[in-house]
């Protein structure tokens, strides 16, 4: 081992062959039924398999003083971190999210009334123990984060022997996936917090508001319920069957909470001094076969509305990054792309600059959180809008999921096309942009087009044989 007593933190490993192993199964292994514990694995859009797959091992709940939840993670990002070369992006460091009633911490905002799902305002999970699947190499890797100054090298071999005798002890039978189970109204069982006439109505409201200068976009959502006959891990892996995306996540809090997820949209992403946020905005359902997938995809590019809708975002986004950029270092990189999805496909753009010296990625959550493509814009006005037009607190939805690393490496996705379990029942969100020209109608579909993934897993993992 070299010399690395400079350093707080030394990131320890080994490295095995893992072609027999798939992340489900070591999450398995390595994370109790009901424990605290996290997979996060991404599928980039072209559909390949994306590199690394994390799973944490015995991570242990953070504290998030009142105030601030951004003020412990400050101190955990600010660490030095010994530098290995060729490992990945994250080896260490925090997993969770922020709600998104998180915003009244950063901006003077009102409060819904209603509670939300059973959830912490915002989690976070403290991992100093790794499993890390390399798809290139089709290697795992075991990270255990060294604290010199509290223990030998050797305790963190241990940890790393003790991952290993996990992982490669015998797998306990699980049941068949079954991927049956969809016939039949996916709606059948689940209660709206809204229904289709109120829905429609603040959908008008919206409008208005919009017609009065308030805003020109307002994001509308209604969460789905119903009691939950499935284990959570069942609910991940049926929706990132159905669902692949580039942010896909079992976060497990203990205590029956779980968030699910496969989001499809970046909030914001810090390696170094790049920093870049990915605003999805503008949405079609996919079609039966290639040439009506086609046809809606030049479809949505003619539309002026999701367009004007889009490149609003695309500017909110600049703004965003421009809080914390380099003067003249923010630029789009990408614009007006589609992405495609299992059910629906979106117009995606980049926007990237370059921090400055006084800023790090956490400064860059706080200017970007949450999504303009959750809120509308002006950002501030819409979310008071809301606040103030549905009935109970968002929670998770809209909020922000992922990593802050130790070394300060934050990458986290908003928190969509997630499912949140708590109290033995099942939660789903989605929602729609409503602007001035919205027919309340069409809006109200796409909230349940938005949905339709996630209701097909929770019916699928409920039909587990």
């Amino acid at each position: 081992m070299r010399d690395c007593t400079e350093y707080q933190l030394v990131p320890v490993y080994q490295e095995f062959l893992a072609d027999t192993l798939t992340p489900v199964t070591v999450f398995e292994r390595l994370c109790g039924p009901d424990e605290p514990g996290f997979l996060l694995e991404s599928v980039p859009v072209t559909g390949d398999v994306g590199r690394y797959s994390y799973i944490g091992h015995r991570p242990t709940p953070l504290f998030l003083p009142a105030g601030d939840p951004l003020a412990a993670l400050r101190s955990l990002a600010a660490q030095r971190v010994a530098p290995m070369p060729g490992l990945p992006p994250f080896v260490g460091g925090a997993v969770g999210y922020l709600g998104w009633e998180t915003a009244r911490h950063f901006e003077r905002l009102p409060e819904a009334d209603g509670p939300a799902p059973g959830l912490p305002e915002a989690a976070f999970l403290t991992v100093q123990d790794l499993a890390i699947f390399d798809h290139a190499t089709r290697r795992l890797i075991l990270v255990t984060v060294h604290r010199p100054a509290v223990e030998s090298y050797q305790d963190a071999l241990d940890r790393i022997s003790s991952m290993r005798e996990k992982i490669t002890s015998p797998a306990e039978h699980r049941p068949v996936v079954s991927l049956c189970g969809t016939d039949g109204d996916l709606l059948d069982g689940w209660q709206s917090n809204v229904t289709q006439d109120e829905f429609e109505a603040r959908v008008e409201r919206a409008r208005e508001y919009i017609a009065a200068g308030d805003a020109f976009q307002i994001v509308l959502s209604q969460r789905f319920t119903k009691p939950l006959a499935a284990q959570p891990l069942d609910l991940y892996r049926h929706l990132r069957a159905i669902n692949p995306s580039p942010y896909m996540y079992h976060l497990s809090l203990g205590g029956g909470r779980h968030v699910v997820g496969c989001s499809p949209e970046l909030l914001v992403k810090a390696t170094g001094r790049r920093v870049e946020t990915r605003p999805l905005a503008g949405t079609r359902a996919r079609g039966k076969d290639v040439d009506t997938d086609l046809a809606l995809e030049q479809e949505l590019l003619a539309d002026e509305k999701e367009c004007a809708e889009h490149v609003m975002l695309v500017d909110l986004g600049r703004h965003d990054l421009g809080r914390v950029a380099v003067p003249g270092s923010v630029r789009v990189e990408k614009l007006m792309e589609i992405e495609r999805f299992s059910h629906v496909m979106h117009i995606s753009s980049t926007v990237a600059g370059e921090l400055t010296d006084e800023a790090n990625g956490l400064d860059a959550l706080r200017s970007t959180f949450p999504a303009g493509t959750l809120s509308g814009a002006p950002k501030i006005r819409a979310m008071e809008i809301i606040a103030e037009l549905e009935p109970e607190r968002r929670g998770v939805y809209g909020g922000a999921l992922g990593f802050v690393g130790y070394d300060g490496a934050t990458d986290l996705a908003i928190a969509l096309r997630t499912i949140v379990v708590a109290d033995g029942k099942v939660h789903v969100q989605s929602g729609a942009g409503v602007v001035a020209d919205s027919d309340a109608t069409a809006e109200y579909r796409e909230t349940l087009h938005k949905a339709r993934a996630m209701f097909t897993a929770v019916r699928q993992a409920e039909a587990v044989i």
